[in-house]
């Protein structure tokens, strides 16, 4: 990657300027109500819970180094604490069924094509790549997301931060962006092609969303 190119996560940032302002809405509109913002946390939960079964299946036949086990502990660390946080909110214990979890089928779909996109353009002998190109890429969109997150979190007596989680996803960052530099002479071009493939795939994981808090109050009625 060219140090004159922008960086990663500010192309997605003004690629996502658009979006911004409809991701900010919707979170801050959660605060009327907990019983949507506890199913959003809870598919949080879950995003990053399917993250964390996807390096376990992608390193089956491989060497566990320190890096991999401490990308799997983080994981499985997000996907408690958004855990615990959905289920104070909602005062009761959570599952990933359909009706504890924000646009659950939609999440898993997300993380499904977007991986299987990443790992069909690499081909079946790409090795490590596949699990670095699929990490960075989610990451890139966590941290964008997260960011705004806590911006509005931090405009509500919320008691809830995101900062430590923010704060290990952007040092993982850095780590799958220095490694990849390394490993494939091609990665900028693959990470400006892998961030369309999740454009795509983030837009309709949102219209999902803000599809589902539409209805949810026409079918309380």
């Amino acid at each position: 990657m060219s140090s004159t190119n922008p960086s990663p996560l500010s192309a997605l940032e003004d690629d996502s300027r658009d979006l911004a302002p409809r991701v900010r809405a919707r979170l801050t509109s959660f605060w009327a109500d907990p019983g949507p913002h506890a199913r959003f946390l809870n598919m949080l939960s879950l995003l990053e819970h399917i993250g964390s079964r996807k390096i376990m299946a992608s390193q089956e036949k491989a060497e566990w180094d320190h890096d991999i086990l401490k990308h799997l502990a983080e994981e499985t660390r997000h996907a408690f604490f958004f855990k615990r946080a959905a289920e104070r909110m909602a005062r009761r214990a959570l599952d990933y069924s359909a009706a504890n979890t924000m646009a659950g089928a939609s999440a898993r779909a997300y993380m499904g094509r977007l991986d299987a996109e990443i790992a069909r353009h690499l081909g079946p002998s790409a090795a490590a790549l596949p699990y670095l190109y699929m990490s960075l890429i989610v990451e890139l969109r966590a941290v964008w997301t997260y960011r705004i997150y806590q911006k509005v979190l931090a405009g509500q007596d919320a008691g809830l931060s995101l900062k430590s989680v923010l704060a290990e996803e952007e040092l993982h960052l850095a780590a799958m962006l220095a490694r990849l530099r390394t490993m494939d002479r091609d990665a900028g071009d693959r990470v400006t092609l892998f961030c369309g493939f999740e454009a795509v795939r983030f837009r309709a994981l949102w219209s999902a969303i803000e599809g589902e808090c539409v209805r949810a109050p026409l079918a309380a009625e």
